[in-house]
């Protein structure tokens, strides 16, 4: 039989705060948080603030978007959690975003623009993780 998922939903308060957001995570990754993203270059503020901990892998056409915006498929290694509360208030603007204690930065190299889906590159390789649900209403904590 194939390890299915758990799946876990944290109800967020409509009104959560920083230290809120950044207490509910750090409970879950009390160490490294790693925040696997692709960001549209449309976010350039948030690319501003994080220049320095981001780290590239590659660039990509949106498929979402119209006209054409490219997003630029990367992460941090956010173990101060830093960033975490940003991402996850600008998370309604951007279809991928996952947070995860394990170091998959070499398998986001293999991702590409036609398989653009980093949520399934944790799902095959059986990899726990965090999502934020629609709205930032939740966080689904994924665990096999």
């Amino acid at each position: 039989m194939e390890n299915v998922p758990n799946v876990r939903k944290i109800l967020l308060d409509e009104e959560i705060d920083e230290q809120e957001f950044v207490e509910i995570i750090s409970h879950i990754y009390k160490k490294d948080c790693y925040i696997y993203v692709v960001i549209p270059e449309c976010e350039q503020e948030l690319l501003n603030e994080v220049s320095n901990d981001f780290i590239e892998v590659n660039k990509f056409p949106l498929p979402r978007f119209f006209p054409k915006e490219m997003g630029l498929l990367g992460y941090i290694n956010d173990s101060q959690k830093r960033y975490i509360y940003e991402f996850y208030l600008r998370s309604t603007t951007m279809d991928y975003l996952v947070f995860s204690e394990t170091d998959v930065s070499e398998q986001l190299r293999k991702i590409t623009k036609n398989n653009l889906d980093i949520f399934k590159m944790f799902e095959v390789n059986k990899i726990p993780h965090l999502t934020i649900g629609p709205d930032g209403q939740w966080l689904n904590v994924v665990q096999f």
